[in-house]
C-alpha cells in the first residue's frame, strides 16, 4: 500500500539492530586485540630494560616515562593519585624483577656463592613475596567492595598481565640459583605457592603456574 501511495521503503529496524551489534561486536574485538598488543609491547619494553645493565636511574625513567606511563597514563577514568599509585607499583615490581634476575656469582678460585649475592637475591625475592601480598589484599578488597570501580580493576588487571611477563620469567630463571641455595628456592616456592593460593592472580595466570609447578 506504501508503494501504491508513493511512499518510499523503509529498511526493517530489526536488520539495522543486528548491523549495529554485529559493528560494535568487530569494533569490541579489534579493541580488545590493539590493548591486548600495547600491553605485551610495553611489557617486553620493561623486560628489555630489565635485562639490560645500567644505572639505577636510567632504569627509574624508563620505567616510570616510557612503560608506566603507556600502561597506565592513557587512562582517564582513574584519579591523578590512583594512576601515580599503580605507575610507582609497575616501577617497583620492575626493579625486583630486575634484582631477583641477577645470577649468583662464585668467589674467585673456590665453589662459594658471593654472599653479597646470595644476600642481594634473597632480599629482593622476599620484597617480591611481600609485594605479591600486598596486591592481594588490595584486589580482595576491591572486590568485596560493593562500589567497586571498574577503571581500579582494570588497572589491577595491568599489573597482573605485568605479573605473567615479568615475575614468571624471573622465577624460571632463578632455577639454578634455587639448585644452589635452598633459601633461594624456599623464597621462589614461597612466590608460586601465593600466587596458586590467590583466585584472582590463578585465573589470570593458570598455564604460567602449571609450569611452575611442572
Amino acid at each position: 500500500r506504501g508503494l501504491m501511495m508513493g511512499q518510499e521503503l523503509v529498511p526493517h529496524s530489526g536488520a539495522a539492530s543486528v548491523q549495529d551489534f554485529v559493528g560494535d561486536v568487530i569494533t569490541s574485538l579489534v579493541d580488545g586485540a590493539v590493548h591486548r598488543v600495547d600491553l605485551a609491547n610495553y611489557n617486553q619494553l620493561a623486560l628489555h630494560q630489565i635485562h639490560r645493565s645500567g644505572g639505577s636511574e636510567l632504569f627509574w625513567h624508563e620505567m616510570m616515562t616510557s612503560c608506566g606511563s603507556g600502561l597506565f597514563g592513557g587512562m582517564t577514568d582513574l584519579s591523578f593519585d590512583t594512576k601515580s599509585t599503580f605507575l610507582v607499583a609497575f616501577s617497583l615490581l620492575s626493579n625486583l624483577v630486575k634484582v631477583s634476575s641477577g645470577k649468583l656469582r662464585k668467589v674467585q678460585e673456590t665453589n662459594m656463592l658471593l654472599p653479597r649475592d646470595v644476600s642481594s637475591k634473597i632480599l629482593s625475592l622476599e620484597l617480591l613475596l611481600h609485594f605479591l601480598g600486598q596486591l592481594q589484599s588490595e584486589i580482595a578488597t576491591l572486590q568485596s567492595s560493593p562500589n567497586c570501580d571498574k577503571a581500579v580493576m582494570e588497572a589491577a588487571e595491568k599489573i597482573c598481565f605485568s605479573i605473567r611477563r615479568l615475575v614468571i620469567p624471573c622465577l624460571l630463571s632463578n632455577t639454578v640459583s634455587g639448585i644452589q641455595d635452598p633459601r633461594v628456592f624456599r623464597r621462589m616456592l614461597q612466590i608460586v605457592s601465593l600466587l596458586f593460593r590467590t583466585p584472582f592472580l590463578r585465573s589470570q595466570l593458570k598455564m604460567e603456574i602449571g609450569v611452575l609447578v611442572e
